[in-house]
């Protein structure tokens, strides 16, 4: 028992149920629209330290427009609704004192244009430009585990996605995103930091992959994954130093399904963090108030994972 009384016990139960209508038209060879509309619900109950329920639906429409000039060539404008679902201790908290903002379901509208292109037989290129708007950005507590509600945001941003066929056996694949992340308004971390920037939003992204495979039993991959240094605080004053990482695996199919696999994660040893928070914590001995200061996840050291699959 945690002697300051500071125990939260929660059993949370969680239902959710959506369908979804898709319509393709091809209006000619040369242009198509892609036509959805789902239909989310989610329902929650919480009979322990936040107690409460909620239950939420959300509508969302989306639609593509394909123009493809030439075989190889492809562009499309995409828009729709989507949504993240909110942490049900923290709606259930939110609600006691008062907050109606925190919803179950936070709304989010997206809008894209992008180029696919097929280079010969080889090579397949996607560029792609982006805006998302979130009604409500999920902010982490590290210290309790809990999602909650923040203000509204918006992302803007760049990806770009190569695929390259070397060989029959051989496939490489790169990605890379850029991403300007920011709330719409300041907002203050509670340590004295005041500001726009998105908490542990990095500004770039990417990975590169060589996938083995049509060798027999064998197949694997290679992969390196790259995550750019972020803010910490809302005002950008303390930043996170993001990471790379080499991981690999190699399986061997036995037969009748089954699969042998190796996996190597971090192979050389990168020591770095994994996940980095700025918060207020309190020690023994600290003030009563606490201290806000740097919380860290190391990245993991070399590992090695050996797994028996089936597949049906």
């Amino acid at each position: 028992m945690d002697p300051q009384g500071n125990v939260e016990a929660d059993q949370v139960h969680e239902a959710e149920l959506g369908v979804y209508a898709q319509l393709i038209t091809h209006w000619s060879a040369w242009l198509r629209s892609v036509l959805g509309l789902r239909q989310d619900y989610v329902r929650e109950s919480d009979s322990g330290t936040n107690y409460g329920g909620a239950h939420a639906s959300l509508l969302q429409p989306k639609g593509s427009l394909i123009f493809t000039p030439v075989e190889s060539t492809e562009f499309y404008l995409s828009a729709g609704r989507g949504f993240h679902s909110n942490d049900a201790r923290g709606v259930n908290q939110a609600a006691q004192l008062g907050d109606t903002g925190a919803r179950l379901m936070g709304p989010t509208t997206g809008e894209e244009v992008g180029v696919r292109q097929q280079v010969g037989r080889r090579i397949a290129a996607t560029l792609t430009f982006f805006q998302m708007d979130f009604r409500s950005e999920t902010t982490y507590d590290p210290d309790i585990g809990e999602d909650s509600a923040g203000p509204p945001s918006r992302r803007r941003g760049a990806e770009l996605n190569v695929t390259f066929q070397a060989r029959r056996w051989l496939e490489l694949y790169g990605t890379m995103a850029a991403t300007h992340a920011r709330f719409t308004h300041a907002y203050d971390d509670g340590t004295g930091h005041s500001g726009e920037y998105i908490p542990d939003a990095p500004n770039v992204i990417g990975s590169f992959a060589a996938y083995v495979k049509n060798l027999g039993p064998w197949s694997g991959g290679l992969e390196y994954r790259y995550l750019g240094t972020h803010p910490l605080t809302p005002d950008n004053g303390i930043r996170g130093d993001g990471y790379g990482e080499w991981n690999a695996n190699v399986r061997y199919g036995v037969g009748s399904g089954w699969n042998l696999g190796l996996g190597l994660f971090n192979l050389l040893n990168e020591r770095a963090n994994a996940a980095e928070y700025w918060y207020v914590d309190r020690l023994r001995g600290e003030p009563v108030d606490g201290i806000a200061d740097l919380h860290v996840h190391p990245l993991e050291p070399f590992t090695l994972r050996l797994t028996l699959g089936r597949s049906f």
